[in-house]
């Protein structure tokens, strides 16, 4: 074959829009893995942040006293122990390793604090402060997840915006469509 008609062949082969076609359909479908996993990790996420916080509401309003919340601490045990394994068992794409990694060692402090309180309960030895510094270092690991976030998806390069309640939205391609111009 002649260098002409390799070159006949790939102007053809641009002309027809396939290799952008291709590129986008790649694109798209590393979106939508990215989409999938966001929106799994935030589903266990937020189901552990807001069953870990009600316990800490319930152990404000009982003073400290365990005794009467040992079901309520077996429930968020379970919780954590569940959404902890789920989220272990996801495949975080390559942009939010980092991001996944530190979920998964905050969720390990919720565990350790969680496991705290229930042997406090068993044994009736809870001291407030030793809870307030696992709620510290959760809190820590907390605020770094939010610069995570956003540094997977400008590595993604997918468009996101801040809104003013600090919340983030970001853009995910769900088909290429081709525009007429």
């Amino acid at each position: 074959m002649s260098w002409g008609v390799i070159g006949f062949i790939l102007i053809a082969l641009f002309a027809s829009g396939l290799p952008m076609k291709l590129y986008n359909e790649i694109t798209i479908h590393s979106e939508q893995k990215i989409r999938g996993y966001l929106q799994e990790r935030e589903q266990y996420f937020s189901s552990n942040d807001q069953s870990f916080k009600q316990l800490l509401t319930k152990i404000n309003a009982a003073n400290g006293n365990l005794s009467s919340l040992t079901l309520d601490i077996n429930e968020t045990d379970m919780i954590l122990t569940q959404n902890y394994q789920k989220l272990i068992d996801l495949d975080p794409p390559h942009d939010f390793k980092e991001l996944h990694n530190k979920t998964i060692e905050l969720y390990v402090i919720k565990q350790a604090a969680v496991d705290y309180l229930v042997s406090s309960a068993n044994a009736n030895t809870y001291h407030s402060e030793i809870l307030s510094t696992y709620i510290e270092e959760s809190n820590r690991k907390m605020s770094e997840l939010r610069p995570l976030m956003v540094e997977g998806l400008q590595k993604a390069d997918l468009r996101y915006r801040i809104e003013q309640d600090g919340s983030l939205t970001y853009w995910v391609k769900n088909h290429y469509s081709r525009s007429l111009e």
